[in-house]
């Protein structure tokens, strides 16, 4: 490929070919920026200009730990609520547990006292003596025994529950109710042994 002979070369430029640092003005050096490019460099603050003092953030505030078992939450701990328990409570029941404890003396010596009862029975209606079964005094003792247990149960149900803030009146009234039907069976039990009441009753 051949030049073109029409074309003119450009004239030569008369000024020398600079070298580092040459052209620079007298007395200027380089100075690279410092803390540009440090990661560790806190980021500025949008919006805060020449003097004005950057904002004070919030110090934060740490978690609460989680707990196995709990709900997750946010925000404030949740705290259970406290149960509120009438004032009557507790006297109530306390009343209701020394009457029940009373009436329970009053079954089981009844009970024990059934033959003393049955006796009286064949006395007004004419029927002889009365001369015990042999089911009347392991039944009677049983019956006693029964009715006193369920006091106990009651008593120990109740303090259970005034012991961690909770009602518990409704307990010796259910128990009282219990024991009454106790104590009536087991004397019916008794009275339904015997031959001779179960004849005269059947005449009637």
């Amino acid at each position: 490929m051949t030049e073109n002979p029409n074309s003119v070369p450009p004239p030569p430029d008369p000024r020398p070919r600079p070298q580092y640092g040459e052209l620079a003005p007298e007395g200027w050096t380089w100075k690279p920026p410092q803390d540009q490019d440090r990661v560790d460099a806190p980021a500025p603050i949008a919006g805060a200009g020449a003097g004005v003092p950057p904002t004070a953030q919030p110090p934060a505030v740490p978690a609460v730990p989680f707990q196995p078992g709990q709900p997750f939450q946010t925000g404030q701990p949740h705290q259970p609520a406290q149960r509120t328990v009438p004032r009557w409570d507790r006297p109530l029941t306390i009343g209701l547990l020394a009457v029940g404890l009373l009436s329970t003396l009053y079954g089981a010596f009844s009970l024990g006292a059934l033959p003393d009862a049955m006796q009286l029975i064949y006395t007004q209606q004419g029927l002889g003596t009365y001369t015990p079964g042999v089911s009347i005094g392991p039944l009677t003792s049983v019956g006693a025994i029964a009715v006193v247990f369920i006091w106990l149960a009651t008593a120990a149900v109740s303090v259970r529950l005034l012991l961690r803030r909770r009602r518990a009146f409704y307990v010796p009234l259910i128990a009282g109710a219990v024991s009454t039907v106790t104590m009536f069976a087991f004397m019916l039990a008794a009275m339904l042994n015997d031959p001779t009441l179960i004849e005269f009753l059947s005449r009637q």
